[in-house]
């Protein structure tokens, strides 16, 4: 199943301009779910709520090749393929998606692009704040043997409240994203997962509930569920599925 915008329901609707209206600008935001889980497309609704009060988004975008859910998704936004050293008040939408044609398929050659365009990008993001920053792919992102910038994304989410810069950070499972980003994520989209290392990450995010029954909750979600941990808020967790 796979979920377009057409179909995120009354419910889901509500549950998110819930979120706008108290996700403020240095807030991080993860969320995790399995391929398939809608995580891609929630993720999309999500950073259209800072678009809706007038924010500058960045997309990190590392697919190597031409993707469906990153062209028709993020039909609107303006794609860079390398990072602007003075970008405008009018850049509002940006897609960085690197052009790796000329590393020809070679895997190092791949990284080494990709990683000089995202360096680039989170060294000007970092000094000059105001943005939302989407990770599409948080392992790809932070794994030695693919980009290696752990580092790179950690200082920005320690930095964020102060420089009024905002993650928001994606990623197939918990236990795949820097321990950090768990002491400074303000709210949390989690699916499915019954993996020990995964709940043992979860138990970080210092919520209303337990960790054990958040990973519960979890677990026994089903395969599009979602739960919603609004740590900064002191709310209740809630289920979040987007069909409904």
């Amino acid at each position: 199943m796979v979920y377009r915008k057409v179909d995120i329901g009354p419910r889901t609707r509500m549950q998110l301009r819930r979120l706008g209206r108290v996700w403020e600008q240095g807030q991080h935001i993860f969320v995790s779910g399995s391929t398939g889980s809608g995580k891609t497309m929630l993720t999309r609704h999500i950073i259209q709520l800072r678009l809706n009060r007038g924010g500058h988004v960045v997309v990190f975008c590392a697919k190597p090749l031409e993707d469906e859910t990153i062209t028709k998704d993020y039909a609107d936004f303006t794609r860079w393929k390398t990072w602007k050293r003075n970008p405008s008040s009018f850049d509002r939408k940006i897609l960085l998606w690197p052009d790796v044609s000329r590393a020809k398929g070679e895997r190092t050659a791949i990284l080494d692009i990709q990683k000089q365009v995202f360096g680039d990008a989170f060294a000007g993001i970092n000094g000059s704040g105001k943005y939302t920053v989407q990770i599409d792919e948080g392992l790809y992102t932070v794994h030695p043997q693919f980009l290696g910038m752990s580092g790179e994304l950690s200082m920005s989410h320690a930095i964020g409240r102060s420089g009024e810069l905002t993650m928001v950070t994606l990623a197939q499972r918990p236990s795949h994203l820097p321990l950090l980003l768990y002491g400074s994520a303000s709210h949390a989209f989690v699916g499915r997962t019954r993996e020990a290392a995964d709940k043992r990450r979860l138990a970080e995010l210092g919520s209303l509930e337990g960790s054990n029954d958040l990973s519960h909750r979890i677990a026994n979600q089903g395969r599009h569920d979602f739960l919603w941990v609004p740590v900064a808020e002191g709310w209740p967790a809630e289920k979040v599925n987007l069909a409904e």
